[in-house]
């Protein structure tokens, strides 16, 4: 990005203390997605409900933060970043308040659509802040934090709530959020400086929104229930009704001159390779935060308590290597280090493909470290390589689009995972994890292998196509010269 803001007030403040404003929004939002999924059957028990109805709790979150993320976006850059941002810190903050008192499922649903609404807020504008803020120079590192902190608050959740919710009822998860939140708007609203707000300002795309509206719900739901091993009339009228109202959204969007997602936006060839490299990654790596403990408990026969530490392999790699790859970046230049992580998660998705039912499990824990290198070497230079590449004045909705591909690869890729699980076993994964028959181990191995070995092309795919976009652009620029 070429373009910079010069402002007298961001001369005054130290760039760290915008930094580490930004970065608890950044954290919780992602942490809180993951956080409720290990008590939910506690949960169902407490409400004497389906483990299908309190699911809602965690999907309904994810939906409501992709769902306002562009709406969040176009916002930020009409009303101002810091404003959007704040305010997200006090939505976020009061869902988590409303969680945690909560006398009934629905209640506590409605609770997580709020606090959803706010990750949303907070999502739409944490890099944006950090970009205008800091020097070309120094961005790579400073994103690179914020993308540890991406990675780490959504694979450290499940873990940290397995350990809360063993010594705790299920509303300290809330709770040990709250003083966080209190300290971090008192450090956003001193912190953060007043950004340009865009003077053109156009009306909300109504249309485009609950075309968006219902085609991510939908098609969630349907992968959802698919991954459940559902299948009905009803699913497949649903699906119906999401694959047409994507098609007409897609059809509306390039007519509209200002519409809700700006497809314009994706027409540079690095920004179309970074934005499908998000959602590949975060389908591999969050998708394996949900089959791999499958595999320890069902197949090794490991403790769940175990299982979390073993997992917590990935965050720890991920946040020691992300402001690693950030500073990298910033002196290499992000393609050479896009490449070298997407090099590295090919090999550690390849590497997992091979696991057996007999593999130790220092094994399994240096595969899970490969993973996190990569996640970590991966993430923050791919941010800075779209962001490059988009002007300034649509800041606000490239990061917020970058958050919802995030979230859009974090759900498909659970869903695609639970269905490679699912699909090779008599029953549901669920049932043979309580029966536990032995005749069920080698099509349950079927399943794991053949989904590492499908994210595995998907990578493949993905590095291919990245060396493609690269190549064409560097000719472009050679006969301009």
């Amino acid at each position: 990005m070429k373009e910079t803001l010069n402002n007298s007030e961001r001369k005054k403040i130290a760039p760290v203390f915008i930094l580490l404003s930004v970065l608890p929004g950044t954290f919780l939002s992602h942490f809180s997605a993951g956080l409720v999924n290990i008590a939910l059957p506690n949960l169902s028990i407490y409400f004497e409900a389906s483990v299908g109805a309190v699911q809602w709790i965690v999907t309904g979150y994810l939906l409501m933060v992709m769902l306002f993320l562009p709406i969040m976006g176009n916002l930020a850059d009409k009303l101002g970043k810091k404003h959007i941002h704040n305010l997200g810190y006090l939505i976020f903050g009061c869902g988590i308040v409303l969680s945690a008192l909560s006398t009934s499922l629905g209640f506590l649903i409605a609770s997580r659509l709020l606090q959803g609404i706010g990750a949303a807020m907070l999502q739409a504008t944490n890099m944006a802040i950090i970009t205008e803020n800091y020097s070309e120079e120094k961005r790579g590192r400073a994103l690179g934090i914020i993308s540890t902190a991406v990675g780490v608050g959504a694979m450290l959740g499940p873990s940290a709530g397995g350990l809360i919710i063993n010594w705790f009822s299920w509303q300290m998860l809330f709770y040990i959020q709250v003083p966080i939140i209190i300290v971090s708007v008192l450090m956003a609203i001193k912190f953060i400086p007043n950004d340009k707000k865009e003077k053109q300002t156009s009306s909300l795309d109504y249309v485009g929104a609950a075309l968006f509206g219902i085609t991510v719900p939908s098609i969630i739901f349907v992968l959802n229930q698919i991954g459940e091993g559902q299948m009905n009339n009803t699913l497949l009228y649903i699906g119906v009704i999401g694959v047409v109202s994507f098609i007409l959204f897609m059809v509306w969007t390039k007519k509209r001159e200002n519409p809700f997602i700006n497809r314009k936006l994706f027409s540079p060839p690095m920004v179309k390779a970074g934005s499908v490299i998000i959602v590949v990654s975060y389908m591999a790596t969050f998708a394996a935060m949900v089959v791999v403990p499958f595999y320890l408990q069902g197949i090794l026969g490991v403790s769940p308590s175990v299982s979390g530490f073993l997992l917590m392999s990935y965050p720890l790699l991920l946040a020691i290597f992300g402001p690693i790859s950030g500073m990298l970046s910033d002196r290499l230049g992000s393609y050479l280090v896009v490449m070298v992580g997407l090099m590295f998660m090919l090999g550690a998705l390849i590497c997992l493909s091979l696991l057996s039912a007999s593999s130790s499990l220092a094994t399994v824990a240096i595969f899970l470290c490969f993973l996190g290198i990569a996640m970590g070497v991966l993430t923050s230079p791919n941010y800075n390589l779209i962001i490059d590449y988009v002007s300034i004045r649509y800041l606000g909705i490239i990061t917020s689009t970058i958050a919802l591909l995030r979230n859009f690869g974090m759900a498909i890729g659970t869903a695609i995972g639970v269905t490679f699980m699912n699909g090779f076993v008599d029953g549901s994964m669920t049932e043979w994890m309580m029966t536990g028959k032995e005749r069920e181990i080698s099509h349950v191995m079927t399943g794991f292998k053949s989904f590492f070995a499908f994210m595995a092309l998907l990578t493949a795919l993905t590095s291919l196509y990245l060396v493609i976009k690269e190549y064409r652009l560097q000719k472009a620029e050679k006969e301009q010269v």
